[in-house]
């Protein structure tokens, strides 16, 4: 027959397993929201890039377009041009999209971001299980 001793040992036991797990479900919560704070703010930045960026390319555009109407002399050949060069632009990113060599640069990049980025992942996990030895 075990002693009451024992019992109250897996009890202990049992409690400090729940509250192990409990801890450390709560750590991962937290890890989460970091990580989604992160991700979002990234996101953030990026919309916000695109956004000036488009806005700046729309107006230096313009400015550019009412430029040669006012050499050219004209009320609308400046943005005819512009148009005819952002076409063959277009066409050329078309192009150059449906390429197998364009495809294969992309995976190759994306591959390496991947890779970097698990290998930050990891680097920075063993630094952590390193320090609790």
């Amino acid at each position: 027959m075990k002693s009451p001793k024992f019992l109250f040992n897996i009890d202990r036991l049992m409690d400090h397993l729940v509250g192990f797990i409990e801890t450390r479900f709560e750590i991962l919560k937290i890890e989460f929201k970091e990580e989604s704070v992160k991700i979002i703010a990234k996101l953030l930045t990026i919309a916000v890039m695109a956004i000036l960026g488009t806005l700046f390319f729309i107006f230096c555009s313009l400015a550019l377009g009412i430029f040669l109407n006012q050499k050219l002399d004209s009320a609308y050949l400046g943005f005819v041009i512009l148009a005819g060069f952002f076409f063959l632009l277009w066409m050329s990113v078309l192009i150059i999209k449906q390429s197998r060599w364009f495809n294969d640069l992309i995976a190759t990049l994306t591959n390496r971001i991947v890779e970097d980025a698990n290998k930050k992942e990891n680097e920075k996990g063993s630094e952590i299980s390193g320090n609790n030895q």
